[in-house]
């Protein structure tokens, strides 16, 4: 065999050999674990020491597995024992540890120290492993032996041979026959069986020792023999001539001994000398070794890295030359303490100076390793750099003073709901004493049952499986039992190592102050109606630089002349006829500048019943202002002066009439001075009505700016007034049925929509939704246009979901509608509606990463209609992308897009497969309850 190669050529064959030997005795490796995280890091020593293969992961959990079970519960006492506070924190233990086959054992000598922070508490654990395992075998050999020689003088255990060279017999002890064969009960008086067992590599070995042999008439050589199962084993044979008078041999005998697990220890000796160099060389954590007095006999590249040095440039330096002032002393007392043998090992998180003056914090183990007169003349140094560490536990810091002084609730809990922290401003929220009490409960004790159900059902499911969730809760008050209403971003913490959740941490702002304001906006709002409704003036609402028509009251509604259906549209697509009057541009100007605008006998025309008419208007236009002070909405109030306009008009008309024909009709003076008079009275009497009527638009106008809210339509009223007509033939009450349940849909939508914009932030508007009675109510909405059209629709069972009932409703209610829509000329259209259950591998395929806990869905709608060609299977998808024209086939372009959206609100996927003349199919991929 080679000769191992020196890590250090400037250190004497005779030092490198002691401190091999030292360690591959001390069995070194280098160990941390970080309590707080319940990380465990192994340097490949360890690794090798604790058993663990190259792809399994250093955890409690791992590392426990490999240690002996009639050996851990002396190391959780020693633990134990290092953390009390009284203790001295450190540790130093023996034990087994081994491999997942159980076939091998090694011994392990432990030593560590455990680290406390300011407050105390215990954060980290470190030392170094010893293999001991040649120790403790060597001394049960040594026991053996001794047994073995005391036993040897009745019956020896090695084996012993005799040849009587004269008559050419040999006897064999059987425990020769054992050792050369691994055989104990075969009996062998043929030699040339038992050399039939040599090693063929080793037969030359025996021919040269025997030819030796007949010169000095003793016989040594060492050589392998190979067993009857195969195996290879070492023996050691020691023999001697006998001769007679003559000096002719006349016998030959002596002793066999197996050496194997001498040979196997001197093999693993020279392996370890080879690992240890070259992982002293190339560990990645600064490894050095000082001698008695402090100074650098050698260390690896990795530490003079640290340090900013080449190695050479450190042999032979003081190792106190590279600590900060600040330690050297603590340093000083700590290494004389363990050259005098009062502790084996120190740690210390510490200061280095670097080459260039700069600093670097690390954390040090020192060991001093024995010497055969038991002296400490080596001492290993391990540094690890934790400057990063001690950086981010500075940010964390930060963060900790931001978390505890926020005015918002944040609290952290384990995955089984033990609260683990919760700052100031969450205890008083919650009427918790102090952290004690906080730490004691799990967030459980913080609901009621009713939304614990919700908890339990929605929340935590949501964050473990996506990771977050956000919404509404209500926690409970610990004194007063208050519920109180928080909106919680709650979110999942993972393992950084595993990746495996860990913690749910939570920011909860208290929403009663907002919902008080909420709660008087919506008085206000309410009492706004009120005003508009019982308004005498015309008065409308446009939003946004659209001007759609949010809100218009009864008068404003008669003045258009187009009925109710103007509401939601811009004004100039609901009221065309203004687009070439100056309205719309005055409208720009006060929306642009935020400057009110009044006018007085403004004229327009307007077309009513399909005829326009020209009038006269009074109006003012008035900007609302957000918070941010922005205008998002303009305030139109309007009165109808056409009649005074008209009055005066006509006296004017009169008055140059009179003029021109004062000459001719002086007789008819009085008379038309009367009618003047008359008509003057008049115009007094229209001009005060029209200065009563602006002074009450003034003051409507400031009333208007403070209460602004949309008025409800009632649609219903006046088809239940048609509905109660008693010569209303049969056929238009069924159609007046419809109106009404259409009404009511509409009512209902309505609803949903004002919830949906109020909890869309809320996230509490997921149900349970049996998509056959909404697909049922859907298919009534086209029962006209199924009966036009002769359509037969299909439906196969379909599954109950978890969605948003306004969202699914709008979904079916779009395909249902394309599919009615995009029919064949002279074709039936047949529509069908099936579902069947998919595996999550094949949801997988549109969804990425299904839930695996739930079962998906494939629900299918099929048309028989003109179909497309499949490559504009994701255009149709876009928004305002048709594939057709929009007098062929009306419709705004949008509603496959929001279909779209839909399925991904709701963790879901939406595809096509169509071609020309054959229809369409459209794939819902979704889970079911």
């Amino acid at each position: 065999m080679s000769e191992v190669p020196r890590p250090d050529k400037s250190i004497p064959r005779d030092q490198e050999l002691q401190i091999k030997f030292a360690l591959h005795a001390a069995g070194i490796g280098i160990w941390d674990v970080d309590i707080l995280n319940r990380q465990i890091v192994l340097d490949d020593r360890c690794r090798v020491l604790f058993c663990l293969d190259e792809k399994e992961e250093p955890t409690y959990e791992s590392v426990m597995g490999h240690i002996h079970p009639s050996d851990q519960p002396a190391i959780i006492e020693a633990v134990k024992q290092a953390l009390q506070p009284d203790a001295d924190h450190l540790f130093n233990i023996r034990f087994r540890c081994i491999t997942e086959d159980n076939k091998n054992v090694l011994w392990l000598n432990v030593k560590g120290q455990a680290y406390f922070s300011v407050e105390g508490i215990a954060t980290r654990l470190s030392g170094i492993s010893q293999d001991i395992t040649a120790e403790v075998t060597a001394n049960a050999k040594a026991q053996a032996a001794e047994r073995m020689a005391a036993l040897a003088v009745d019956a020896s255990d090695a084996g012993i041979f005799a040849i009587d060279l004269i008559n050419n017999t040999i006897d064999f002890s059987p425990n020769l026959y054992y050792i050369l064969t691994g055989n104990r009960d075969t009996v062998i008086k043929d030699r040339d069986v038992l050399i039939s067992h040599v090693h063929p590599d080793d037969k030359i070995i025996r021919e040269q020792a025997y030819e030796e042999a007949e010169n000095t008439g003793t016989l040594h050589y060492e050589a392998r023999f190979i067993w009857d199962d195969g195996s290879i084993h070492w023996g050691k044979l020691r023999g001697k001539y006998e001769y007679d008078i003559n000096g002719t041999p006349v016998s030959f005998s002596g002793i066999c001994l197996d050496i194997t697990a001498q040979k196997e220890q001197d093999r693993l000796l020279k392996e370890v000398e080879q690992r240890f160099s070259l992982s002293f060389n190339n560990a990645a954590i600064g490894m050095a070794f000082l001698d008695g007095q402090g100074r650098f006999r050698m260390l690896n590249k990795a530490f003079a890295v640290l340090l900013g040095y080449h190695a050479e440039e450190l042999t032979g330096k003081s190792y106190l030359d590279i600590i900060h002032t600040d330690y050297r002393k603590e340093n000083n007392q700590l290494f004389e303490e363990l050259l005098q043998g009062k502790r084996d090992v120190f740690n210390q998180i510490k200061r280095y100076r670097r080459k260039d003056g700069s600093n670097r914090w690390v954390q040090v183990n020192i060991a001093g390793i024995n010497d055969q007169n038991n002296s400490k003349e080596n001492i290993l140094v391990i540094s690890f750099d934790i400057s990063n560490e001690v950086a981010a536990r500075k940010e964390q810091q930060k963060l900790l003073t931001l978390v505890e002084n926020s005015g918002d609730l944040i609290a952290v809990a384990n995955m089984d709901g033990t609260i683990t922290y919760m700052n100031d401003a969450g205890m008083k929220l919650l009427g918790i004493g102090n952290k004690l009490s906080a730490l004691t409960r799990n967030i459980r004790d913080i609901f009621t049952l009713e939304h614990l159900l919700e908890l339990e059902r929605e929340v935590l499911p949501a964050v473990v499986n996506t990771g977050k969730w956000m919404g509404r809760q209500y926690y409970t008050h610990q004194g007063t039992g208050e519920q109180i209403p928080f909106h919680t971003n709650a979110f999942r913490l993972d393992s950084p190592m595993s990746g495996e959740p860990i913690a749910v941490a939570c920011v909860a702002r208290d929403l009663r102050a907002e919902l008080d304001v909420q709660q008087a906006l919506l008085e206000s709002e309410a009492r706004f109606r009120s005003l508009v409704e019982e308004a005498p003036v015309a008065t409308a609402l446009f939003v946004g630089p659209r001007f759609i028509i949010e809100v218009a009251n009864e008068p404003m509604i008669r003045f258009w002349g187009k009925g109710y259906a103007v509401l939601g549209k811009p004004l100039g697509i609901a009221v065309p006829e203004l687009n070439d009057q100056p309205f719309m541009k005055i409208l720009d100007n006060v929306y642009s500048s935020g400057i009110p605008h009044h006018e007085k006998e403004a004229r327009s025309v307007l077309v009513i019943n399909g005829k326009p008419e020209i009038f006269y208007f009074n109006f003012t236009y008035k900007p609302l202002l957000n918070a941010a002070g922005e205008v998002y909405a303009v305030v139109d109030m309007t009165i109808d002066v056409t009649e005074q306009v008209l009055a005066r008009n006509k006296l004017l008309v009169y008055q140059n009439t009179l003029e021109l024909e004062v000459a001719e009709r002086t007789e008819e003076l009085a008379a038309s001075n009367e009618e003047l008079a008359a008509m003057n009275e008049e115009l007094q009497d229209a001009n005060l009505n029209l200065v009563r009527s602006n002074l009450e638009l003034e003051q409507y106008a400031y009333v208007a700016s403070h209460d602004l809210q949309e008025p409800l339509r009632k649609i219903r009223i006046y088809a239940d007034l048609l509905n109660h007509q008693e010569d209303l033939p049969l056929h238009h009450k069924r159609l007046v049925e419809k109106i009404n349940q259409s009404s009511e849909r509409m009512s209902m939508l309505i609803k949903d929509l004002l919830e949906f914009s109020r909890l869309l932030e809320k996230g509490n508007m997921m149900r349970e939704i049996d998509l056959t009675i909404m697909l049922q109510s859907v298919i009534s909405d086209f029962e006209l246009v199924i009966e036009e059209k002769q359509a037969e629709i299909v439906i196969g069972p379909l599954p109950v979901i978890q969605g948003i009932p306004l969202q699914i409703n709008q979904l079916f209610y779009n395909l249902m509608s394309n599919a009615l829509k995009f029919t064949q000329p002279d074709v039936r259209p047949v529509i069908e509606i099936i579902s069947r259950p998919i595996s999550g591998e094949l949801a997988g395929i549109y969804l990425g990463k299904p839930d695996r806990h739930k079962q998906y869905f494939d629900i299918s709608f099929s048309d028989n209609g003109i179909g497309f060609d499949q490559k504009y299977a994701d255009q149709i998808f876009e928004v305002f992308k048709r594939l057709h024209n929009r007098s062929e086939y009306p419709g705004s372009g949008i509603g496959l897009s929001l279909c779209r959206r839909i399925m991904a609100n709701h963790a879901g996927h939406l595809h096509v497969e169509s071609s020309p003349g054959k229809g369409a199919t459209f794939h819902i991929i979704i889970a079911g309850v």
